[in-house]
């Protein structure tokens, strides 16, 4: 068997088989193993523009935010989605399927909260698996991941005004928030890469978006 089929279900592959189709059928399939890369690339494919043209920063924010969110939960959420969940939907959902409601359609459950998530990430939750390893932060990375959240929220809620944001710290805060996703990728234990090339996409965009931080650096005034 080949390296990007090796140890999967014969329903895991009919699966990734499924979501590589083309468009042919009129549906977009994906899930969130392509998202979270796709975010990646698109980070990475922002990044390499800013110097050019600094509104990249924008999307780059934007996408680096979807992309960690989407490495978080890959990385806490196992064998069920309760760990990425809120924890009062995951009680809602609990009592109906435990008090046997099935004519009733199961409550409704939303993705838990950015910063929720990184907190679980660095707590006992983590502990999927013997390997398994909590985030231990380092340096300014608590400080970078919330300021990640902050500037996406003033992005995505922008009312009309005039907005200077200054520059001279993103570069920091982006490899330290990259530097997290590395973890939860490739150290953490948790995210098992079964489809090879979704992977190696992967680990190319982090490795063009460390180039970009590197050209940034060498362009900033001395």
């Amino acid at each position: 068997m080949s390296r990007k089929t090796d140890g999967l279900t014969k329903i895991e592959l009919d699966q990734m088989r499924c979501l590589s189709e083309t468009l042919d059928d009129g549906w977009l399939r994906t899930d969130e193993w392509i998202e979270t890369v796709l975010d990646f690339e698109m980070f990475s494919e922002q990044l390499g523009q800013v110097t050019s043209d600094p509104h990249r920063w924008i999307w780059a924010i934007i996408a680096l935010h979807r992309g960690i969110q989407g490495m978080m939960v890959l990385a806490l959420k196992g064998s069920n989605d309760f760990k990425v969940l809120r924890e009062k939907d995951v009680e809602r959902w609990l009592s109906w399927y435990e008090d046997d409601r099935g004519d009733e359609s199961p409550p409704h459950a939303k993705l838990a909260d950015f910063l929720d998530l990184y907190r679980k990430i660095k707590g006992d939750k983590m502990l999927i698996y013997m390997h398994s390893q909590k985030f231990v932060p380092k340096g300014t990375q608590d400080f970078s991941i919330k300021h990640l959240h902050r500037l996406r929220n003033k992005i995505i809620h922008f009312k009309p005004q005039i907005w200077s944001l200054e520059l001279k710290g993103l570069p920091a805060m982006v490899l330290d928030c990259l530097k997290i996703a590395e973890f939860l990728a490739w150290k953490s234990g948790n995210v098992i890469w079964h489809n090879y090339d979704l992977r190696k996409r992967l680990k190319a965009a982090c490795a063009c978006a460390r180039k970009s931080l590197a050209d940034i650096d060498k362009e900033k005034p001395q």
